[in-house]
Formats: structure tokens, C-alpha cells, sequence
């Protein structure tokens, strides 16, 4: 959709329908000033005027071009800011500024038949969102805002005059009656509002209204009504026949409207579809799983826009996915519309095209929704689908439809559950304010539990209204056993039953599709990528993206992003619960025979080991000074993927971490510790350069803990070393010495050399935090020297660039010069980004405090690049604040300035505690 602006009301712009921060008021001020004139250029002196009027400040010029600068950087390419000899011109597609297309479509109203008309004025002042510019305030706009008011009101005023030609007095008689009261001296707007009147039976409140309007005219401008009005009067007073239209039967089908709560995002996005329809048919595909809502969601679209649709609305329910009947034949919905549109059952031809033919003749022209519910596939909805441009349509349906997307133009939504406010919404809305007020943490409890699924919200409320006396409490400690939620989700009929619910797109899966949901019920994590989901069902990539594809299309899983699967929890409880059958296709796999709970903990041996396999060889890409673990075979079934480089390993890391996460909770939780362990070892690098200190701590504790229980002494002296890199971050120090004092000893005991060395350069780190420099040179030397014992070349340049480090810390710049210059050529001949960057700081911090400054920030700028290539935030950040410190040592306090700021920036982003000292600092 590209970028959207809107100053018919707040000033907004919107990205594929999602909000764009603008900034400040005046940088606003700014781009509504370029979109009033869009596409054409408005000189400085102009926008100066506009934003700021007769009090401009002293470096306007100046200021508005880092406004300017600012607001290119928000814009797409295809609408940018553009500077010319005439001024600064805004490029973009007018219809995509609302005031611009607001003017377009009454221009083609004006042009067009009434029907059309009519649809055309709907969808202009549908635009309108409030007072235009109406979160700014300047005296340009301030006049320009009552221009466009004007403009407004003479655009609804048309509008009346169609509608009441079109016999719509009804429908329009609220609207009068308050626009009336805002402008009791319009005339014309009285004069509509008396014909409305007088057309709904209401001869005498007219004949008063006009009265009252003479009284006022003569009162306060000393004239009579104008001959329109008074031609009005007398044709009412004569009962002209032709005051009354004939009437026009209209089909208003829609069920009564549901109790709803939230999806604002969605109904944004069924108004925008609607708003630029411009002459094509509407179809509005709204998708999602059973007891998502999005039979509510169309019925509450549908309900509060049914001024748009004055020729009337029809409703279908097709029954799709009905548990105990087939789907509805398109034949008996098209004979159901007939009836509803008057034709005589004798005048109904034979045969469904004949049918669908001269229901599309009977639609032609007219302004009508139709309400397509339940659908099974496009071939059942196609025949609905009327050929006219003025009607729209919302087809709701568990599967994604893509022939309705491909060949009809529709427009998907797909539902998601609610996020937590719309579900507390909803439940406030169900039972009432009073009593989620008095339970407020029960009340939590149950949103929790409940997960965001509106139905599952309904049925909660439901049982609980039905015991206005019964404790919230109660339910929620019911709910929180995982083992009988779907048991307590059920309000005892099919059509309000989890089970029941889920069980009709479920039973219309293949078998090899039905496997997969039932094994996607053991999966752990947020999400799941389609390498996971095959080593997970023990299938090639081809195979599961088929299954993959067929449950998204069920509305059973969902595919939030390219290749990234997820499944709502209560569809995983149910998925978790369905048996699998005990003789599985593939006995090279499971076996000859294996029960259901054999068949699921394979699987999540496979989908542990995919991870494990995976990450382990991204680890050893973005840290190449590290010895590799000594792995099992995966399980057989298992297709671990193989990241190409740097990049692809930190991006597959950035994707994974969470599940990886969750992966060694799995893991722990199910005795499985060894895995635990080790998926915590491969994460350590990624999150201790992401500033993932809390996660880090997190997975090597809960390793630990298993590993204990296990009597697992490597994985316990493993998850003792990872845990204490968190603790060092986070500042723990004495924690962290006593985790590596433990590590050491088990790491000796064991006779593992590398993790010994390492936990010796974790405690030199202490030492060197809690100003120890001796003590810390101590342990990095031991480390050095049991790397180069070991011939461990990437080992070794590390801690050469530690020893330098300390050294420089020592105030020893001279001396630390070559262990730093060693440090960055090993890691050069290894091409070992991260380490290049590291020693190259180091080497840069000893110049800059000889005062060679030239050559320390060439080298800083050289490790900060390197630093963002690696995803390194943490140490770009520490490196940024040295070249800053040389910069103030250089007596440059503007550049030094510059570079602590764009360093503190990164400390807030990691909420490190340097970010207090810096930001202590620049105030000084």
C-alpha cells in the first residue's frame, strides 16, 4: 500500500497501514504544510509562514531544514521531499493524502448518476477523522481549517440532496436533526431536515421547524426564508403528492449485532479497503482460526457502517466447516438472496448460472454489503459475487482462499488473538465493570489463561454470569490446569466449545497434515521455522512446507512471516491432546510400533537436536576461538541447517533465540539435560553481544540446575562458566568469581583445558573490574600460555589483546603496543571480525593516550564498524565512548560531544548501568 497521509483530522501517515512517528508538533506543522500542496513546491518564505506566521524564530531557515531532513528519513523513496528553484515540493500519489483524494471524489460525484454519487459522497467524508490539523495550531492553518470545514459541510449538504432523491430520508433524518442544530440558519440544511420529516410521517414537527426557522431569521438578520424554503413550506402545506417517493423494498439481513470488544486495527483496515474501492467490486477476506471472531468482526463492521450500504444487506451463513452437515450449495444461497430481494418465486429461472445471473442484474447499480459467513473454498463463494461496482463484500472463512485473493482482487485479514488490552476489553464488556474491578488479579489470571481467543473470553464470561455469586478466583485456579483447560473452556454446545470448535477445520486436514498439527502440539517456543517443523515430523523440507502449507490454510497455524510458523495455545493444548496412531508410516523412524507419548518425545528429541546441531555450528562461525563440543549424532530423522557465514549464523541466532530459549527450558523440564546445557553454551556469545545479560543468566541457570540433578560435572562446570559471563556484565562480581571459582575446579578435575583457560580470562575480567590490574595480568598470562601450549592460535590472540588491554589500563601504553598489535594480526590472518575489532580498540586506546590521535580514531572507526558488521551493541557502544574520550582528550568537545551522545543512545537501547555515568558526564 506504500505510505498514506492524513490532515483530515490529527496530522498522520500511516506505512502498509501501520502508524509512522512524525515527531514533534512543528515538524508536523511542517509536512502538512508540503502535503496541503502536494506535488508542487512551496517556497521557504511560504512554509515559514505557514509554520510559524508573523513570530518566526531566529533560525527558521535552519530549523526547517532539519525538520525537512528528519521527514525524508521517515518517507518511503517514492514519496521524498525534494528541493527545486521554486521552493521544497513534496512528490507523492495524491490519492494518498486524504484532503486530495476528500476533493477527487466529490469531483466525480458531482459528475455521476445519484447511486453513484451517493457511494462517491460516503466515501469522501468517510475520510474525515476530526478537525482538520487538529492537533496544530498556527494561523495559517487555523484559517485553512475553517476553509476546509466550509468544504465539508457543502460536500454533506450534496450529499443529502442525492440520498433524499433516492428515497433515504430515513437512514438521514438522525444526521440532520444534529447538523440542524449546529446551523440553525442554513437554510438549505433546514430545508433537508424539514423534507425528512415531513417524509417519515412528521408532518407537523416540519411545519413547526419551519416556523421556528422563520421566527429566527426575522429575529436576528431581519429577513424572511428564501424562496427555496418557502416552495418547500407551501408544497407541504398543499400535500404535494410528488413530496413522497415510491417506496423501495430494501433487504436488511444481517443476525443482530454480537457483543464486541477491541480489533481496531482491523476495522482501520475494513474502512481503508472500503474507502478505495473507487470502482471495483470489494471483497474483504477476513481469515482466522475457529473462535478467533470473524463472524463478530464482519457482523461489527457491517452493523456500524450500514449508512454506507443504503440499498440494503445481505447475510449468508454457508456453513463451511459445520460439524454435523455439509456445506451450504452455492445454488440455495443464490435462491436465499432472490427471495430477499422480492423476485416471485415463479419468475426464479432454473439452474445456478441462470440464478446467478439475475441476482447480479438485481445488485447492478446499488449500493449493497453482502455478508459472505463460513465459507469452505472460492468455488462456493464465487456464484455470490455480484458484478457490480457499487457493492462490496466480506467473506469470512477458516482457510485463506487465495483463488478469491488471485483471481477476484480480495483483500485478506487475517485475526489473530487479542492483545492484552482488547481481551480486557472484551471481558469488562461480558461481565461488567464492577466485578473485573473487584477481582482485578483473578481477572488477569483469566486473560492469561484464556490467551487472547475471543471465544474462549465468551465462554469464560458465560460460565461465570451464570454464577454471578461464583468467585472470578475459583475459574482461574480451574484454569491454570493446563491438563483440564479445554475441559473448562467448553459451555456445553457444539457451537461454544473449544473442542467442537477446533475439531471441525481439524477433521478436514489429510492424515499426513493431521500428524503434523498432533506433533506441532509438542513443539516449544514462540514460533517455528520450516527446517524446525521437518526434523520435528522427521520429513524433507518439500514434504512438511505441503502439510505447512495446508494447515495455514486451515486457519490452524499461522504464518506470521515468510517461513515462520506459530499455533494459539489453546490450538497447541488441543493439538497436544489428539493421539497419534501407534503404527507410523515411517517404522525407520519410530519403529516398528510406538505409542502416541514414544511418537512425541522423538519428535521433540529431533526438534532439540535440530536446534542444538544448528546453533552449535553458528556458534563456532561468530566465535572462532572456540573449541567445539563434543555433540551426539542427531536423531535419525533430524535435518540441522548449515549457516553459510557471520551474517547468516547472527541472523539465524536473531531469528531462533527466543525458541532456543525455550528450547533449554524444554530440555531441563524433561530430564534432558545434557541438551540443556549445551543449547545454553551455544547461545552465550549471541546474547552476551546483543546485551541479553537477564537471558544469558537465565538459560546457564537453568542448566545448571539440571545438570545438578543429573550429576552432570561437565555441563555443570559449562553452565557454572556461562552463568558467571552474565553475572560480570551485569555487575554481580563477587557472584561471578564464586561461579568461576566453581567452574575452574570442576573444569580441572576434568582435565578440560579450554574451559579452564577460559574461566582464567572470566576472572581476570573480575580483577580487572574491581581494580586488580596485577592480579588480573596473572590470569591472562596463564590463559595465553595454556592456549600457545595448545597451539590454539584464535585462543591465544585473544588473550595476547587482553594482556595489552591491561596494560593500557596500567598507564603501560608503550609496552602494551605489541601484545595489541599481535592480537589484531592473528585475528586478521584468521579473519575473525569480532577479534579484529577488539584488538583494534585496544591498539587504538594506547595511541590515543600517547596522543597519536590520527591513528587511534582511525582504528576506533575501523572496531566500530566491525562492531556493527558482528552485532556486537555492547562493545560498539564501549568503543564509541573511548573515541569520544580521545576526542575530548584531542580538545574537539563538539565532536566529543557528538560521539558520547550516539553512545549513550546505544547504552539506553542495552539499559546498561554505564548509560547513568555517561549521561552524568555529558550534563557536566
Amino acid at each position: 500500500m506504500g505510505v498514506e497521509f492524513g490532515i483530515l483530522g490529527e496530522v498522520s501517515a500511516w506505512a502498509d497501514g501501520r502508524p509512522i512517528n512524525l515527531g514533534p508538533a512543528r515538524q508536523r506543522c511542517v509536512l502538512a504544510a508540503l502535503l496541503v500542496d502536494a506535488n508542487h513546491p512551496v517556497s521557504l518564505d511560504q512554509l515559514t509562514d505557514r509554520v510559524w506566521g508573523d513570530a518566526p524564530p531566529q533560525r527558521a531557515a535552519g530549523t526547517l531544514h532539519s525538520y525537512l531532513s528528519r521527514l525524508r528519513s521517515i518517507l518511503s523513496p517514492s514519496d521524498g521531499i525534494h528541493r527545486s528553484a521554486a521552493g521544497y515540493l513534496l512528490r507523492v500519489r495524491e490519492e494518498a493524502v486524504d484532503l486530495h483524494r476528500f476533493r477527487a471524489l466529490l469531483a466525480r460525484a458531482r459528475a455521476s448518476d445519484d447511486r453513484e454519487a451517493a457511494r462517491l459522497y460516503g466515501v469522501a467524508l468517510g475520510l474525515w477523522r476530526g478537525e482538520p490539523f487538529a492537533d496544530l495550531d498556527t494561523p495559517w492553518l487555523a484559517a485553512l481549517r475553517h476553509t476546509l470545514q466550509t468544504e465539508r459541510l457543502s460536500a454533506r449538504l450534496d450529499h443529502h440532496d442525492v440520498q433524499l432523491r433516492l428515497g433515504r430520508h430515513a437512514e438521514l433524518l438522525p444526521e440532520l436533526a444534529v447538523l440542524a442544530d449546529r446551523h440553525p440558519l442554513d437554510e438549505r440544511l433546514v430545508g433537508q431536515l424539514i423534507l425528512a420529516l415531513y417524509r417519515n410521517g412528521r408532518q407537523a414537527e416540519a411545519l413547526d421547524r419551519y416556523e421556528r426557522t422563520r421566527r429566527r431569521l426575522a429575529d436576528e438578520l431581519g429577513a424572511d426564508p428564501g424562496p427555496d424554503l418557502r416552495r418547500l413550506h407551501l408544497r407541504m402545506l398543499t400535500a404535494e403528492t410528488t413530496l413522497t417517493p415510491r417506496p423501495v423494498p430494501v433487504p436488511r439481513q444481517l443476525p443482530p449485532p454480537p457483543s464486541f470488544a477491541g480489533r481496531s486495527r482491523e476495522l482501520a483496515a475494513l474502512d481503508r479497503i472500503m474507502a478505495a474501492s473507487g470502482n471495483t467490486v470489494v471483497i474483504s477476506a477476513i481469515g482466522g482460526t475457529g473462535g478467533v471472531g470473524k463472524t463478530w468482526l464482519a457482523l461489527h463492521w457491517a452493523h456500524g457502517n450500514r449508512p454506507r450500504f443504503p440499498d440494503g444487506q445481505l447475510y449468508v451463513n454457508l456453513r463451511g466447516f459445520d460439524p454435523s452437515d455439509a456445506p451450504m450449495p452455492p445454488e440455495t444461497a443464490v435462491r436465499g438472496f432472490l427471495d430477499a430481494l422480492g423476485v416471485d418465486a415463479a419468475a426464479v429461472p432454473v439452474g445456478l448460472e441462470a440464478q446467478a445471473a439475475l441476482y447480479r442484474s438485481l445488485v447492478a447499480g446499488k449500493r449493497m454489503l453482502i455478508v459472505l459467513d463460513n465459507v469452505r473454498d472460492t468455488d462456493q463463494v464465487t456464484p455470490l459475487l455480484p458484478g457490480s461496482p457499487s457493492c462490496a463484500v466480506l467473506v469470512t472463512s477458516r482457510r485463506q482462499l487465495p483463488g478469491l485473493i488471485t483471481g477476484h482482487g480480495a483483500r485478506p485479514i487475517p485475526l489473530d488473538a487479542f492483545d492484552p488490552e482488547e481481551a480486557r476489553q472484551a471481558i469488562t464488556g461480558l461481565l461488567g465493570e464492577e466485578r473485573v474491578r473487584a477481582e482485578p488479579d483473578a481477572v488477569a489470571d483469566l486473560l492469561d489463561r484464556c490467551g487472547g481467543l475471543p471465544l474462549a473470553l465468551g465462554i469464560v464470561a458465560a460460565r461465570a454470569r451464570m454464577h454471578p455469586g461464583f468467585p472470578l478466583a475459583v475459574l482461574a485456579g480451574q484454569l491454570r490446569e493446563d491438563s483440564s483447560r479445554l475441559d473448562l473452556l467448553d459451555a456445553g454446545e457444539q457451537t461454544a466449545s473449544l473442542r467442537a470448535v477446533f475439531s471441525w477445520s481439524y477433521r478436514a486436514l489429510t492424515p499426513s497434515a493431521a500428524r503434523l498439527f498432533r506433533l506441532l502440539g509438542s513443539a516449544f517456543g514462540p514460533d517455528l521455522g520450516g527446517a524446525a517443523a521437518a526434523s520435528l515430523a522427521g520429513l524433507t523440507g518439500g514434504e512438511v512446507r505441503a502439510l505447512l502449507g495446508e494447515l495455514v490454510r486451515a486457519h490452524l497455524v499461522t504464518e506470521n512471516v515468510a517461513d515462520r510458523f506459530t499455533m494459539h495455545d489453546l490450538l497447541r493444548a488441543y493439538a497436544a491432546e489428539q493421539d497419534l496412531p501407534t503404527s507410523p508410516a515411517d517404522p525407520a523412524i519410530y519403529g516398528p510400533s510406538s505409542s502416541s507419548s514414544d511418537q512425541r518425545r522423538a519428535a521433540t528429541c529431533r526438534l532439540l537436536d535440530h536446534y542444538l546441531h544448528t546453533a552449535h555450528a553458528a556458534a563456532l562461525i561468530i566465535n572462532r576461538s572456540r573449541q567445539p563440543l563434543a555433540l551426539d549424532e542427531p536423531q535419525p530423522g533430524t535435518s540441522p541447517e548449515n549457516p553459510a557465514d557471520h551474517d547468516q549464523a547472527m541472523e539465524w541466532f536473531a531469528i531462533e533465540h527466543p525458541t532456543l530459549m525455550a528450547a533449554v527450558r524444554h530440555a531441563a523440564d524433561t530430564g534432558l539435560g545434557t541438551r540443556a546445557w549445551q543449547i545454553g553454551w551455544t547461545l552465550s556469545d549471541y546474547l552476551d553481544r546483543q546485551g541479553r545479560w537477564l537471558d544469558l543468566l537465565a538459560a546457564h541457570s537453568a542448566a545448571l540446575a539440571v545438570a545438578r540433578r543429573q550429576a552432570d560435572r561437565f555441563g555443570e562446570a559449562q553452565s557454572h562458566a556461562g552463568a558467571s559471563r552474565a553475572l560480570i556484565r551485569l555487575g554481580r562480581l563477587d557472584d561471578a568469581r564464586a561461579y568461576l571459582e566453581r567452574a575452574i575446579a570442576l573444569f580441572t578435575e576434568l582435565g578440560d583445558r579450554d574451559g579452564r583457560t577460559r574461566a582464567h580470562l572470566g576472572l581476570g575480567f573480575i580483577h580487572q573490574k574491581q581494580d586488580r590490574p596485577r592480579a588480573a595480568l596473572e590470569q591472562f598470562h596463564q590463559a595465553l600460555a595454556l592456549h600457545r601450549e595448545a597451539g590454539n592460535e584464535a585462543g591465544a590472540a585473544l588473550f595476547l589483546n587482553s594482556i595489552g588491554y591491561q596494560l593500557v589500563l596500567l598507564g603501560e601504553y608503550e609496552e602494551a603496543i605489541p601484545y595489541c598489535q599481535e592480537a589484531l594480526d592473528l585475528h586478521a590472518k584468521l579473519s575473525y571480525r569480532h577479534g579484529q575489532a577488539s584488538a583494534g580498540d585496544s591498539l587504538a586506546y594506547a595511541y590515543h593516550h600517547l596522543g597519536r590521535f590520527a591513528e587511534a580514531a582511525e582504528l576506533y572507526r575501523r572496531s566500530i564498524g566491525l562492531f556493527q558488521e558482528v552485532g556486537d551493541r555492547w562493545h560498539e557502544a564501549d568503543t564509541t565512548v573511548h573515541l569520544g574520550e580521545m576526542y575530548d582528550t584531542a580538545g574537539d568537545r563538539a565532536a566529543a560531544l557528538d560521539t558520547f551522545r550516539r553512545a549513550l543512545e546505544l547504552l539506553e537501547q542495552l539499559n546498561h548501568p554505564d548509560a547513568d555515568r555517561l549521561r552524568a558526564r555529558l550534563a557536566e
